[in-house]
């Protein structure tokens, strides 16, 4: 039984109480009986007791004012005379019984009140609100942020405990020390706090190859056009560096009011029709809250790059080490300038040579783009005269026809090594070549990357916001179809007359058709162009398509999960993959791209539980970006193509977080 109870009783109260029940009884009782002298003298002594015990409450409580208002203060250190009193502190303040109850306050605290009444009032409400919560928790840190009177103070509290009126008996002295000033002048300060923002036209080449100089120069007017309008009487400054980057330099206000607006300039701009073929996108990349303009102007290079890697058309914002993003609606649009791939070719065959070992890998739970680029990636090493390994710790339903027929061939026996055999390999002098992903939890040995001291990557995937960033190479191109579709272009810049084994060619043919869906999605005139020296290499389109062909169970499995699709939003289809199937991760990836065959569904996601967790693979055509939605649980991928996984969460929990996210994105 609890008993704290007990200690807080006034027993001075209750022996009063109990004396004033006695006195009106035993009058009662004498006007009854008719001995009314008796009667009006009990009454005079029930008197003389209210009166005396009033006079000692106000004696006590002058005492208390009293003791509160002259308590001495003394200066840190050795004993020293008293400096003052209480009363002649500069900062408001108040003394508070036990229980709450008003006892002195000094002339500060009286001048912003005006009024006792009041002030007591105030001071009984943050007592209930703000402090006995905490002293009945024992809570050390008594101090809090109070506003009254328009005012902002902090409040500092100390605990007075008096021997002589018990262990348990104390007093609160509060003081308020006003921060009204301080905290305007705090978000002045955050107001006008410098952010830098770097503007770049994406496809600016591809417009000026495609449309011509005269085209170019009318974006540029109608460019500064709109950024005036979008800008309005913010205060912000736009200028225009080289021929395709621009400079934005604003206050935290309005950069506030430009994300509130989501960036809408990156939709303003998609209207510019001067006579170009290719639409005019920007990407946008801003840093804010660093310790000077030179750190902000840093963050806005990288936020830019970030922007670029991810696709293009769209703002990220880097401050207080996170970013946030906007936009990003856009399909990427294919570089028709090959400079690029030439450089990065070069690039890559040099870092090879310099290397002792080269050791390869893709993602976890590979697939055939995965494993198609880590074959040519092996290849360029091979006409580098560089020993190469794949690692690649167990194949997977998705790779099982292939992987066996790879495996067979003597060449390929010794290549394919899992993660401790690639850890015992580890050279000082080692390349890890990354394709098809760039984020270092994702790959097939995480361990890996932490003992290597030079990483290559080379991606296809739009950059999420955890990324392997300590490279010597990083060839991102959001445009292309696959990774495969890239290394065959550098393989023929690095050795142009190499010949591609027929093996190697079927798996990146297929890569590419898994990636497309049979040259519907990303599919531009390089893709083509790459399935042509493919095919002239002797690749067979139907025997490829036997590597993933799905038998009989997984078809019916298939069906089964996209027979039970629901819609949400009137355009997403939603399906959750039943335990009992097997191969739930392929069956959801078939599924999902099964369901956008269905009029009116603009894209589609799939549930299926994955080890201690939720896995979900999501797909659209395009109008609707499942990257988004799915980084907000932890995902990403491309606009048309997406996946998650959530760990230690239930098939619920994931779905209700997946429907959040998609409403957050119609929201938005």
């Amino acid at each position: 039984m609890n008993y704290g109870w007990f200690r807080h009783m006034n027993m001075a109260i209750i022996n009063f109480i109990l004396l004033v029940t006695c006195l009106v009884l035993t009058a009662n009782y004498c006007f009854l009986s008719g001995n009314v002298s008796l009667g009006m003298i009990v009454i005079i002594l029930l008197a003389v007791c209210v009166l005396l015990n009033v006079a000692i409450f106000l004696i006590q409580r002058r005492y208390r004012q009293k003791r509160a208002r002259t308590l001495a203060v003394y200066t840190d250190g050795e004993p020293t005379p008293m400096v003052g009193t209480v009363a002649d502190f500069d900062v408001p303040m108040a003394f508070l019984s036990e229980d709450g109850s008003f006892i002195w306050s000094n002339s500060k605290l009286k001048e912003i009140f005006h009024d006792n009444m009041r002030m007591t009032s105030e001071l009984r409400t943050i007592y209930h609100l703000k402090l006995k919560g905490k002293i009945d928790n024992s809570l050390l840190d008594l101090s809090d942020t109070v506003e009254f009177g328009g005012r902002t103070f902090n409040m500092l509290v100390n605990v007075v405990r008096s021997e002589k009126s018990g262990p348990d008996s104390f007093m609160l002295i509060v003081y308020f020390i006003e921060t009204t000033e301080l905290l305007a002048a705090r978000k002045v300060y955050e107001e006008e706090r410098t952010a830098v923002a770097e503007i770049a036209v994406d496809s600016y080449d591809e417009i000026f190859q495609s449309s011509g100089e005269a085209v170019v120069n009318e974006i540029s007017v109608e460019l500064s056009r709109i950024f005036d309008r979008w800008k309005g009487d913010s205060g912000a400054v736009i200028k225009k560096l080289v021929r395709d980057r621009y400079l934005l330099i604003c206050d935290d206000k309005a950069l506030e009011n430009f994300e509130n607006s989501k960036f809408n300039v990156l939709d303003m701009v998609k209207k510019i029709s001067v006579g170009n073929k290719i639409q005019v996108t920007l990407s946008i990349g801003v840093g804010a809250h660093g310790k000077n303009a030179a750190e902000n102007y840093n963050l806005a290079a990288q936020a830019l790059e970030l922007a670029l890697s991810r696709g293009g058309d769209q703002t990220v914002v880097r401050k207080d080490g996170k970013d946030s993003y906007y936009g990003g609606s856009n399909i990427d649009a294919e570089s028709i300038s090959r400079v690029k791939a030439r450089v990065m070719a070069s690039m890559l065959k040099a870092e090879i040579v310099k290397s002792s070992v080269v050791l390869i890998m893709g993602h976890k739970q590979a697939d055939m783009d995965s494993v198609g680029s880590a074959l040519l990636a092996y290849r360029a090493c091979v006409y580098a005269g560089v020993k190469a390994y794949i690692v690649l710790n167990e194949s997977n339903p998705s790779i099982d026809v292939f992987y066996n027929k790879l495996t067979e061939l003597d060449e390929y026996s010794e290549v394919i090594i899992d993660t401790s055999y690639a850890l015992n390999l580890i050279d000082p002098n080692m390349l890890t070549i990354v394709v098809d992903t760039s984020r270092p939890g994702l790959v097939e040995c995480p361990k890996l990357l932490d003992y290597s001291s030079r990483i290559a990557v080379i991606d296809h995937h739009r950059r999420a916001a955890d990324y392997i960033d300590n490279t010597v190479l990083d060839y991102t191109e959001t445009y292309a179809s696959s990774v495969g579709e890239l290394l065959v272009e550098m393989l023929r810049y690095m050795s142009p007359d190499a010949d591609i084994p027929l093996i190697e060619a079927e798996a990146v043919y297929a890569g590419i058709l898994v990636d497309t869906k049979n040259f519907t999605f990303k599919t531009g005139s390089r893709t083509f162009e790459v399935a042509s020296f493919l095919r002239s290499r002797g690749v067979d389109t139907i025997s490829v398509r036997q590597y993933f062909q799905p038998d009989m169970d997984m078809y019916s499995a298939v069906s089964r999960v996209t027979s039970a699709a629901t819609l949400r939003s009137g355009r997403v289809a939603l399906a959750r993959c039943p335990e009992d199937i097997k191969n739930q991760k392929l069956v959801s990836a078939m599924a999902a791209d099964r369901l956008l065959d269905i009029a009116g569904v603009d894209a589609s996601f799939v549930l299926s539980g994955s080890g201690d967790g939720v896995s979900v693979s999501g797909r659209s055509w395009g109008d609707i970006n499942v990257q988004v939605i799915l980084e907000k649980i932890g995902g990403g991928g491309h606009i048309t193509s997406a996946g998650a996984f959530l760990s230690d969460c239930s098939m619920a929990e994931a779905e209700q977080k997946l429907t959040d996210a998609i409403d957050q994105y119609f929201k938005n």
